[in-house]
């Protein structure tokens, strides 16, 4: 038996809840006996998988603690044959276990400061880390960008840790009828489309995209962008939007379902995301633009964190400087203007996305630690 201890899981939307349900999903699809244990409320949703999940709510610290006594407990009684973890959080409490565990590292969670007695918190953070990963056997990270930060931030021995960028899959034979009308409607005759799905937070870059926007609607009127997600720079992020008079020019659509996204993208001209680095928090990978090549379609992206590992610059969509805003005007107009350049990077990127990310192949590098 596999258990996978996770934080994140659906129904919850994010990337590492996509990351930790499918790679339950492809391993009990190879044939192996998995057991889930996830945080939050037992849903509907639950009963319809294929492998048992027991859910653990409750005070965090307290909950962590018990999800970690329930997990020492059932592998005395049960043959488990490996623990995944989706984090270092998951198995602080999982020492002196006789097994083999594999954690996942993201780059958002690891501490980037060098560390000294004015960085008290993030010293006794770096500790517990430390700690946590000294209890596994590999430490799975999600690019070269977290693998490098994880050797010379916490000192980890590079032959502890392999790369495996995440998997993924598409829900394009989920789309039902109501759903393409609805997106029909969005879009109604704007041209052209460019999108963003992301957690609206500031590191995400969403003001960057709307500035370059308000410079190329005169020369693209008719042009939608479409912000799919929310956060906690979501009133900030429209305040910017009615600041620049681009209320015909940019739209939001909140938190969307997986067939709601895979149309969305479908109908999209240029997937687009432009993080920077905000304190601690960096994007470790960024999964959404592999989402977007699986339908092909061209990516724009920053040189920050782990991006440079989803996005093949002038292969399968284009870099811009990390907080450059000519840059990112510069790509989005020269992505615009050039159709077969973008449909060229679209094509590219779809070979790679189905070659390398699905789930059938992916899982298997995940069984092989």
């Amino acid at each position: 038996m596999i258990v996978i201890t996770t934080q994140c899981f659906a129904p919850k939307i994010g990337g590492i809840e996509s990351l930790m349900t499918g790679m339950a999903d492809a391993m009990s699809k190879t044939g192996k006996d998995v057991l889930v244990l996830a945080d939050g409320q037992k849903t509907l949703s639950d009963k319809n998988k294929q492998y048992k999940i027991k859910r653990f709510s409750g005070w965090k610290p307290l909950r962590r603690r018990r999800k970690a006594n329930y997990l020492k407990e059932f592998i005395a009684n049960n043959n488990v044959e490996t623990i995944y973890a989706d984090s270092w959080k998951s198995v602080e409490y999982l020492n002196q276990l006789n097994i083999k565990i594999i954690v996942l590292a993201h780059g958002t969670e690891i501490p980037k400061k060098y560390f000294d007695k004015f960085y008290t918190y993030l010293n006794i953070k770096k500790m517990r880390i430390i700690k946590s990963y000294l209890n596994c056997n590999r430490i799975v990270a999600n690019s070269a960008y977290t693998r490098d930060l994880m050797i010379a931030s916490l000192n980890i021995s590079f032959d502890k840790i392999k790369i495996i960028h995440p998997g993924i899959d598409v829900y394009e034979d989920f789309i039902n009828k109501e759903d393409r009308e609805n997106v029909k409607n969005i879009i109604n005759n704007a041209y052209p489309i460019i999108t963003t799905l992301a957690r609206v937070e500031k590191r995400k870059g969403h003001k960057f995209v709307i500035k370059a926007v308000s410079k190329l609607k005169f020369k693209f009127p008719k042009m939608l962008y479409l912000i799919a997600g929310k956060g906690p720079y979501l009133e900030e992020v429209k305040k910017y939007v009615r600041k620049l008079n681009l209320e015909k020019n940019v739209m939001f659509l909140g938190w969307i379902t997986e067939p709601e996204k895979s149309l969305v993208l479908q109908n999209s001209d240029i997937f687009i995301m432009t993080p920077i680095k905000v304190g601690e928090s960096v994007e470790g990978f960024g999964m959404v633009f592999i989402d977007a090549a699986f339908h092909g379609i061209a990516s724009i992206g920053t040189k920050s964190g782990g991006i440079s590992d989803a996005i093949i610059h002038m292969e399968t969509g284009l870099l811009c400087d990390e907080g450059n805003q000519e840059s990112i005007t510069h790509n989005i107009e020269k992505l615009l203007s050039n159709k077969d350049l973008r449909l060229k990077l679209g094509k590219n990127g779809r070979i790679r996305a189905r070659d390398k990310y699905s789930w059938n192949s992916k899982v298997l590098e995940y069984l092989r630690l």
